[in-house]
């Protein structure tokens, strides 16, 4: 990699970093604007790449209008605007591609169905459990907090940033050959390692809550995050693709960017709910 891809690379990610503490700083609404234009850009990148050899049986417009919907009404539950429009949103949805499976005279229309409904569930429901995380520390609670959606996403860069330096410095030993041959486990050590000194300095500046519940949050992002990135990278081997997209220059598209989070983000929420109702 040369130094102006190296530029490039770095320009795109610093714009990647100031858009996402816009969306998570910058308020409630704030965050639904920002991820809910993460979260249509993401579910286009993953249609398109599924079904790259394939004619559409699902409509491709229909599967981002309805996750960006069922997106906004997740808001409008935890604002307890509107409390019945999230389950009448999502059943509607699957009803509709119940409705398609009997009436579209196609041959590969399960097939269909089964991308809408995995792209629902790989990228919808973990930024819809990611605006959750922001009404913590209820978890479902009627007030919008940043601090633990900062923490997720300073953990994730933390890791990514520290199992690439390493892992490219020291890096011997892959990690998951057959997936990803860039990934070492020495990347993968250096990454928790770094991510639980991370840990550390949220402690010491938001002490409401432990030191063990900051470095078991770590741990859980960093674990859950690589498995993110790795699912990602088999997605992608699977449809013979090298990126998701070309949104961002040097990064690829924002799948490539929220791989991670989407691996971790299911994984924080279940951690969040133990540690504070346990």
């Amino acid at each position: 990699m040369n130094i102006k891809d190296i530029s490039t690379r770095a320009g795109a990610g610093i714009i990647y970093i100031l858009v996402i503490l816009l969306g998570l700083l910058g308020g409630r609404f704030s965050f639904l604007a920002v991820f809910g234009a993460i979260l249509g850009s993401g579910l286009f990148e993953f249609y398109r790449m599924v079904e790259k050899d394939t004619s559409h049986a699902i409509s491709k417009v229909f599967n981002i209008l309805s996750g960006v919907i069922i997106f906004i009404s997740v808001f409008l539950y935890l604002e307890g605007i509107h409390t019945y429009l999230l389950p009448v949103f999502i059943l509607g949805y699957l009803l509709i591609l119940i409705a398609s499976a009997i009436f579209l005279r196609r041959h590969d229309v399960l097939h269909g169905i089964i991308y809408s409904v995995f792209g629902q569930v790989y990228i919808t429901m973990p930024l819809s459990l990611l605006m959750f995380i922001s009404y913590s520390p209820n978890v479902g609670g009627n007030e919008y907090d940043w601090l633990p959606v900062l923490a997720l996403f300073v953990f994730l860069w933390v890791n990514d940033t520290a199992a690439y330096f390493i892992g490219s410095l020291i890096g011997k030993h892959k990690l998951i050959k057959h997936i990803s041959p860039k990934k070492s486990i020495e990347g993968f050590i250096a990454g928790i390692l770094f991510t639980m000194l991370a840990s550390l300095i949220f402690a010491r500046l938001y002490p409401g809550f432990s030191v063990p519940f900051w470095m078991g949050l770590a741990i859980v992002v960093c674990l859950f995050g690589t498995l993110g990135d790795l699912f990602e990278s088999l997605i992608k081997r699977t449809c013979n693709v090298k990126d998701a997209g070309d949104l961002i220059p040097g990064h690829g598209g924002i799948l490539d960017r929220i791989d991670s989070l989407l691996g971790a983000v299911p994984a924080v929420f279940l951690y969040l709910i133990l540690f504070l109702f346990f």
